[in-house]
């Protein structure tokens, strides 16, 4: 495909068809008009100004390719072999794929020439800076001209974690780095407050003291019968005060006219019954919500990538041209719109499910303290 025919193609996909609604793709027609009459009066320089103010605007592959088109004219190898390969990255099934193949390999061959080639670093997420020793950093995609060797390609992104690859270039084409950044996952800890220590009368510090209580004595309970000669202690380890309510036996003294000893008299056990059970009926209707957003999503997507492969794949009339694009662009709108009602549907659910499990039985506590009196007689 040559340059004339690509222009015409671009100027199917953004030129042709009535007034858009959208501002931005006003401006970018007309930008791609000025660039296609500049173009066909060999004026490169203007053309190129004018494709790059459209994709500046208008992010279209095929853009890529016109751009390398100009820079090819101007015989400005390293660029044009930059928006070349970007072009191929970003379009790879275009109409214009086996141009693009081939222009690369006149520019490398011309780079050849100067003992030089071209590095092309790729990375995600967008807007990381690479460097490379003795050459100026870059925002990615960057392209740096190298000759034969080893280096090593620093890639760095604020709130990632920066990636150092090492890359051989040889002297016969180019060569291509991709790299993943990762997220900084480490959250530094503030430091400890200050310990201040205390100090005696020789200045040297003092440990600090922790208090602790003598443990209470025993509680003995002695009942002496008149007209017996045996006198009964009750001896009981000393616990600490039960809260009310508590299934523990309380000690209960009798009159000491009564006679006998003091027993232990056991309360009520508390009634425990299951635990309420509560159903997930809001889980499954989120659920079932988030598998429709889905499924429309994914009909609607398939639609529109047959809507623009037909497009992309032959020649069209400017009215045909303009039905497929409107029908690609509107069925990948409602693909989104699919796409992001499964996904808030599926995040419902999964909180839904959380919310409406039911509680864990409770296992009731026994305690071990304590425990009946211990009798001695004598």
């Amino acid at each position: 495909m040559d340059s004339l025919a690509t222009i015409a193609l671009m100027v199917s996909l953004l030129g042709a068809g009535p007034p858009a609604e959208d501002p931005a793709l006003e401006q970018a027609r007309a930008h791609v008009q000025e660039a296609r009459q500049a173009f066909t009066k060999r004026k490169f320089a203007i053309a190129l100004k004018e494709f790059q103010a459209a994709q500046s605007l208008k992010p279209a592959p095929v853009l890529w390719f016109n751009i390398g088109k100009c820079y090819e004219k101007l015989n400005d190898a390293p660029n044009a072999l930059r928006t070349f390969r970007i072009f191929l990255l970003e379009a790879p099934t275009a109409p214009g794929r086996k141009d693009a193949l081939a222009a690369v390999g006149q520019m490398e061959a011309k780079l050849r020439l100067k003992g030089v080639q071209q590095l092309l670093v790729m990375a995600q997420p967008p807007g990381a800076m690479a460097t490379v020793p003795g050459k100026d950093p870059q925002p990615v995609p960057a392209t740096f001209e190298l000759r034969p060797g080893a280096y090593t390609v620093t890639v760095s992104l604020a709130g990632h974690q920066t990636v150092k690859k090492q890359v051989t270039m040889g002297a016969k084409g180019s060569v291509q780095l991709e790299v993943s950044l990762r997220p900084n996952e480490s959250v530094p800890m503030p430091p400890p407050p200050p310990v201040v220590a205390s100090t005696g009368g020789d200045g040297r510090p003092v440990p600090p003291v922790v208090a602790t209580s003598p443990p209470p004595p025993p509680v003995v309970s002695q009942v002496v019968k008149p007209t017996q000669g045996t006198v009964t202690v009750a001896v009981r380890p000393t616990t600490p005060p039960l809260p009310p309510g508590s299934d523990r036996p309380v000690l209960q003294p009798r009159s000491p006219a009564g006679g006998g000893i003091i027993g232990p008299v056991p309360r009520e056990p508390l009634a425990m019954g299951p635990p309420p059970q509560r159903g997930r009926a809001w889980t499954w209707v989120a659920g079932g919500a988030s598998l429709l957003g889905a499924g429309a999503g994914v009909g609607f997507g398939l639609y529109a990538k047959d809507a623009s492969s037909t497009l992309l794949g032959s020649q069209h009339t400017e009215a045909e041209a303009n039905g497929l694009y409107n029908r690609a662009r509107s069925s990948a709108l409602y693909a989104n719109v699919g796409y992001g009602t499964a996904a808030v549907a599926g995040l419902a659910a999964v909180i839904l499910f959380l919310v409406e499990a039911p509680p864990a039985g409770a296992q009731a506590a026994t305690s071990t303290s304590g425990g009946p009196p211990l009798v001695l007689s004598f």
